[in-house]
């Protein structure tokens, strides 16, 4: 223990899970302290409860005392979502899955429980734990403070925490202080930044019949909602959130009389809480009730010199997300880790020593603790359906955001704080979805700009689709208006289609995707037999490329509205070619996701009925329509083919989310029960045969290809348009687009190749272990003996088999 450790005190104002987590923290920490409580009793019962998420769960388990806590409560299971006539919106398994990513249940139990734990656990420390001390007032000193309290005793030391809610005396103080130091301006905005907008009745009640332990129930409703949970032997927490007539600012906020309350629940007695159960069968049971206005207030100055608040008394939030009571603990455990740092760094503290670590500490914490007070101001708002956007999406949308809300959940968990003198718990080891520092997390997205820099080699490929691929289009245009002008097109066989009849009912379709087509027509007719086999080989190529793009998208770390990129870069590159927009996919996607993050978090796996939806969508609405427009038995049908083919950015989509719809509708609770590791085998397994299906297309593709080619051509005359094709002018129709063509399949291949590239840099720096050599003769090889579609692929495939394994 260094002196500066034995001889520096904290003076915490507040009895509160703030401020007993502190204390304990001080305590491992070797720091001395005093606990200064207004109330006769450490833990009274007010009615409160609390909810312990993994996040605050990890911290506790970490002070020795989660076991106790767990044997006082039922961990969640299962959560309900109800409208407002009692009819299920949806149920989940959201707390079940949220215990298995972050190692801990979701506790729910009484606060008084809670305090209990805190106290019992402080052993020979709870001498330092003072009741029936309100302090009224505090002399600030540069050397040191002294909190005097009602009773006439006085306190000092070398810090004031004011950890007494959000009425905080300490608060108050500090601010009187701060305007002695010409800081009045900032003292006024900080007194008007508490708000309040709604109220919420609570209460325990005793067993109700109907309502199961380790079940919730979330009411969602315009104006109000509930919240009741189902706790250790029938145990009941309830809430009634109800929007108040107004915003209250700070001065003007309303108080509620303990007698007014039955008359103010009144209007919602009779209100569904479940199917069958209202609302008074809850509120008659009710032991403790209490009717309080929701203050919100994310503070500015949190400390000042020898001033800080902590808990309530800096940044109280709405209860609706649970994260109040674990946001006050994560505080307490931050400020005593930057103490001990400062305590350990220098022999003598000063009065500027302090201010400059509590101002690092609040900067350091200040971003967690502002996104997970906006969540619950937005839940908030949210179940009580405050506007159009909320009624839609929680009477509407919900049940297609499961997987959204269970991330959402878990952001707010992952960059739990922790005691930096303990060791982490093995419990919080098991997570399948590690906790990770909120400074390391966001720099795991990698700087902007590096990623910015290594997106450079897209822009090459851009740039050279711009320069080969534009000029040709526009030298095939005049051919393309002849043509049309005639209104006819003959094919080899004699075979006359006419270009004047609608190939879409849609005029607008019809206009936009005709001349498509009809680009088509030299390869699928057979007339330009060497563009035939390389356009087949490339359509069944891009088939591969797409169904990685929308694998890509349905990774379990991305919403569903992900599925728009890959959706409209293929509309964009059916209109002006592969070439040109997939190196804007791969610069798009790799810019906007990082593998050491997806990898962090655990959410790189692709669920298997999504894999199982998306195969039997590109089957029907890709590969079947590519294959019938090289093989039906007449031009026209082949034309008619081709033309359902031009739509699968669309048709693919939304079949494989209908499929993913129709299949899901069930919910069978079997694979939710499964293990991690079964789960994953299985989305493993689903998409390894997928890769290895897209490669086998691709690459029978390329062998047919060749095998039928003409005894005159060769793989470089098919593919390859020369490096001084482009400058040639164009001299017909046919020409130009096969030049077209083959610049399109080569640039787009290429910048794959090159994002793949990058994709598996960022594994080997993950800790992936290969070797560039052999990757490269790999892709070689495997291009040469089955086409780039195929290596595509395969590639994909391994990095996908990396990922999985780096994972386990």
């Amino acid at each position: 223990m260094s002196t500066a450790q034995s001889k520096f005190r904290v003076v915490i104002v507040g009895g509160s899970i703030a401020g007993l987590t502190l204390a304990h923290c001080l305590w491992r920490n070797n720091i001395d302290f005093v606990v200064l409580e207004a109330y006769r009793e450490i833990a009274p019962q007010v009615g409160a409860s609390i909810g312990i998420f993994a996040n605050g769960a990890r911290i506790l388990d970490q002070l020795g005392m989660f076991d106790d806590l767990l044997s006082a409560v039922e961990p969640l299971q299962y959560g309900s979502y109800w409208n407002d006539n009692g009819d299920l919106i949806m149920s989940a398994e959201t707390h079940k899955l949220l215990q298995e990513r972050h190692g801990y249940p979701i506790n729910f139990l009484d606060r008084q429980t809670v305090l209990e734990i805190l106290y019992a656990h402080l052993e020979d420390c709870r001498e330092k734990v003072l009741v029936s001390k309100k302090v009224t007032r505090v002399e600030h000193y540069p050397t040191h403070i002294v909190a005097h309290c009602q009773d006439g005793s006085s306190y000092e030391g070398d810090l004031i925490v004011g950890a007494d809610g959000v009425h905080s005396t300490v608060r108050q103080l500090m601010w009187n202080y701060m305007e002695t130091r010409g800081l009045s301006r900032e003292v006024e905005r900080e007194r008007r930044r508490m708000t309040s907008e709604y109220s919420c009745v609570f209460g325990i009640s005793t067993q109700t019949a109907g309502l199961i332990p380790g079940h919730s129930h979330r009411t969602y409703a315009e104006g109000y909602s509930f919240l009741v949970i189902v706790g250790k032997e029938g145990r009941v927490y309830w809430f009634l959130f109800t929007k108040m007539d107004r915003q209250y600012a700070s001065h003007e906020i309303p108080r509620f009389k303990k007698e007014n309350v039955d008359e103010y629940v009144a209007p919602w007695l009779r209100k569904p809480v479940t199917r069958s159960i209202a609302f008074e069968e809850v509120y008659k049971r009710a032991i403790v009730k209490t009717h309080l206005p929701l203050e919100e207030a994310n503070y500015e100055y949190w400390c000042k010199d020898r001033w800080v608040i902590i808990g309530d008394s800096s940044h109280k939030m709405t209860p609706n997300a649970g994260q109040g009571g674990n946001s006050a603990i994560e505080s307490a455990v931050t400020l005593a880790n930057s103490l001990a740092k400062l305590l350990q760094s220098k022999h003598s503290i000063q009065i500027d020593d302090v201010d400059l670590c509590l101002q690092a500490w609040q900067k350091s914490r200040k971003p967690r603790l502002t996104k997970i007070w906006n969540s619950a101001r937005d839940l908030t708002r949210l179940e009580a359906c405050e506007t159009f956007k909320h009624k839609l999406i929680s009477l509407h949308l919900l049940p297609y955001l499961r997987a959204m809300l269970l991330d959402k959940a878990s952001a707010d968990i992952i960059g739990a704080e922790k005691l930096d003198c303990l060791p982490l718990p093995p419990r919080s080891l098991l997570a399948t979805m590690p906790y990770i520092n909120e400074a390391e997390f966001e720099n795991q997205r990698g700087c902007s700009w590096k990623r910015g820099l290594w997106c450079i080699p897209f822009l090459g490929c851009l740039g050279a689709a711009r320069a080969t691929m534009t000029p040709l289009i526009a030298g095939v245009g005049p051919f393309m208006v002849d043509l049309f002008a005639q209104g006819v097109w003959t094919a080899r066989n004699g075979e006359r289609l006419s270009l004047q009849q609608p190939l879409y009912p849609i005029p607008f379709l019809d206009k936009l995707l005709k001349p498509m087509v009809t680009c088509f027509l030299p390869s699928i007719s057979g007339t330009d037999p060497v563009s035939s086999i390389q356009m087949r080989s490339f359509i069944t190529d891009l088939g591969a490329v797409y169904g990685i793009w929308m694998l890509e998208s349905y990774r379990d770390a991305n919403s569903p509205i992900e599925v728009l990129l890959p959706m409209l870069t293929g509309c964009a590159l059916q209109l002006k070619g592969a070439g040109l927009w997939a190196p804007i996919y791969y610069a798009l996607e790799y810019f906007q996701v990082s593998f050491p993050q997806l990898l962090s978090h655990g959410r790189h796996e692709v669920k298997a009925n999504r894999t199982i939806s998306l195969v039997i969508a590109m089957l029907a609405g890709y590969y079947f329509p590519t294959y019938q427009s090289f093989t039906a038995s007449t031009i026209d049908s082949r034309r008619w083919w081709n033309s359902v083919w031009q739509l699968f950015p669309v048709v693919v989509p939304a079949l494989a989310g209908t499929i993913s719809w129709l299949a899901g509708k069930p919910q069978p609770k079997t694979d939710l029960i499964k293990s991690k590791e079964e789960r994953s085998k299985k989305n493993m397994a689903f998409t390894r045969a997928t890769y290895i299906g897209f490669a086998a297309i691709s690459g029978l593709t390329w062998i047919h290809g060749l095998r039928s080619a003409p005894s005159d051509s060769s793989v470089l005359s098919i593919f390859w348009p020369g490096l001084s094709g482009q400058p040639s002018p164009v001299t017909s129709f046919m020409g130009g687009i096969a030049r077209f063509l083959q610049y399109d399949q080569i640039i787009s291949m290429t910048s794959g190749f090159i994002w793949l590239g990058l994709r598996l840099g960022e594994l080997k720096q993950c800790g992936a272990s290969f070797s560039w050599w052999q990757v490269a003769s790999a892709f070689v090889g495997t291009t040469a003996a089955f086409g780039p579609g195929a290596a595509f692929a395969l590639g994909w495939g391994w990095k996908e088999e990396l990922m999985n394994t780096l994972s386990l």
